[in-house]
C-alpha cells in the first residue's frame, strides 16, 4: 500500500510508516503524477483535492489533518467512492487563544478597557464557540451570528449581521462557502465595510476570502480609522502586500499553529485511518516538554495589561507580524516562497493549558478569569 504524506503533518513518521510505503512530500508539490499508483493520500490545507488531481489514480482513502476543508471537492470525491475525514475541532483552542493574544495586546497598548465592550463573533463553531467562551470570560458583552445554526435551533440567542457590525470588536470564524444561502466569499464586502463604525477592532481568523481584501485596503487607504488583525489573506500564499502595510497585526495563517492543534489534527486522520483500514490504533502523540511552565505574576493590575503580561511570555503576536512584514522587501517573485516557509518553518507554540500562573497576590476573579482561559493557577 502506497501513502502520500504532506511532510508538514506533524510526527507523520511515527503515526503513518506502519501502514505500508509511506512518501513525503510539500503540500504544493502532491500532483496527479505522483498520486498514480498511490491508495492513500494525506495532506494539510494547501493541496487542492478536486478532478484534477485525482483522476486517473487509484486513491481511494484521503485525509486532512485540518479543520477547514475549502480545498477539498466533497461531491467529487461521493461521486467516485472515495472515502474523506477531517481533523474539525483540532485547533479550535489554538484559534481562542489567537484571538485572547490579539485583543489582549491590543486593550493593553492602547489603554483600553474590557469593560463594556461589545464582542461580534460570526459562525458559531469549534472555533467560534470558544471565542465566545473567552470573549465572555474578558468581560465583554458577546453577540453571536450564524445563520445555519440559526435556522437549525430557531434560537434567539443569535443577532442579524447588522448588530454585529455595530460591535467593538468583530472577529470572523466561518468556513468559506463559495455559493449558496450561506455564501461567506466576501461576507464583509464594502458595503459592510463601509457601515463598520471608527475604531472598530476587525480580526479574520478564519479565510482570506471572507473579506473583500481590496475593499478594506481602499478603506484603510482612505480612512484608516480600524485596528485590524489578519491571519488570512485572499490568494494566498500571493498576499497582497500594500494591505499587509496597513494592517495592525499579520500573521501567516497560523492562528491554529499551536503544537496541540497541530497534533490533534495527525491523531484524528489517524485513528480515521485505522477505521477505514479495520486496524487496531496503537500510535499516540509525544509532546515535548516546556522549560518555562511556571508565570510568576507579582503585583496586582489591570486585566488587560496582566493578561498581556501573562500571553506575551507564551506567545508574542508581534513575532509574527515582524516576519510577514519582513517579506515586505522580498522580491514579487518570492513573497509566496516566504510565506509558505513562515509557516513551514513555524515555531513551536504551546496551548494555555500547559501553563501555571503564580499569582504573588489574593485576587479570585482573576484566578477564575484565567482558569476559565485553561491556565492553572496557585
Amino acid at each position: 500500500m502506497k501513502i502520500i504524506v504532506d511532510e508538514n503533518i506533524p510526527q507523520a513518521h511515527e503515526a503513518f510508516c506502519g501502514f505500508g510505503n509511506v512518501v513525503f512530500l510539500s503540500g504544493r508539490e502532491i500532483t496527479n503524477d505522483n498520486l498514480k499508483d498511490a491508495d492513500i493520500l494525506l495532506i494539510r490545507s494547501i493541496t487542492k483535492v478536486n478532478e484534477s488531481l485525482l483522476k486517473g489514480t487509484k486513491v481511494k482513502f484521503i485525509a486532512t489533518a485540518t479543520a477547514g476543508t475549502d480545498h477539498i471537492d466533497k461531491e467529487y470525491l461521493i461521486n467516485n467512492g472515495i472515502v474523506f475525514a477531517d481533523a474539525a475541532g483540532c485547533n479550535s483552542f489554538s484559534v481562542a487563544e489567537y484571538f485572547t493574544a490579539s485583543v489582549s495586546r491590543i486593550f493593553s497598548a492602547n489603554k483600553f478597557s474590557f469593560e463594556g465592550k461589545t464582542l461580534g463573533v460570526v459562525g458559531i463553531g469549534n472555533v467560534g464557540s470558544k471565542v465566545v467562551r473567552f470573549g465572555k470570560t474578558l468581560g465583554f458583552k458577546v453577540l453571536m451570528n450564524d445563520p445555519p445554526l440559526e435556522r437549525k435551533f430557531s434560537s434567539l440567542e443569535f443577532v442579524s449581521m447588522d448588530r454585529i457590525l455595530n460591535c467593538n470588536i468583530i472577529t470572523l470564524h466561518v468556513p468559506l462557502y463559495k455559493s449558496g444561502i450561506d455564501k461567506t466569499v466576501h461576507l464583509i464586502d464594502e458595503e459592510r465595510l463601509n457601515k463598520i463604525k471608527s475604531g472598530t477592532i476587525l480580526i479574520n481568523a478564519s479565510r482570506g476570502a471572507v473579506v473583500d481584501n481590496n475593499a478594506l485596503k481602499n478603506r484603510l487607504k482612505t480612512n484608516n480609522d480600524l485596528i485590524t488583525v489578519f491571519d488570512v489573506w485572499e490568494d494566498e500564499p500571493a498576499l497582497d502586500y500594500e494591505l499587509l502595510e496597513k494592517i495592525n497585526f499579520g500573521s501567516v495563517h497560523i492562528a491554529g499553529y499551536s503544537y496541540e492543534g497541530k497534533v490533534n489534527g495527525t491523531e484524528i486522520i489517524y485513528n480515521n485511518l485505522c477505521a477505514y483500514l479495520n486496524t487496531t490504533p496503537k500510535w499516540k502523540p509525544k509532546y515535548p516538554s516546556i522549560e518555562k511552565k511556571e508565570i510568576i505574576v507579582n503585583k496586582e493590575k489591570r486585566i488587560e495589561d496582566l493578561l498581556d503580561e501573562i500571553i506575551t511570555q507564551i506567545y508574542n503576536i508581534s513575532d509574527d507580524d515582524k516576519l510577514i512584514r519582513e517579506g515586505i522587501i522580498i522580491d514579487n517573485e518570492n513573497r509566496s516562497k516566504y510565506f509558505d516557509l513562515l509557516r513551514k518553518s513555524y515555531s513551536v507554540r504551546r496551548e494555555f493549558n500547559n501553563y501555571t500562573i503564580r499569582l504573588n497576590f489574593l485576587d479570585s476573579e482573576i484566578k477564575r478569569k484565567l482558569e476559565s482561559l485553561r491556565f492553572n493557577v496557585i
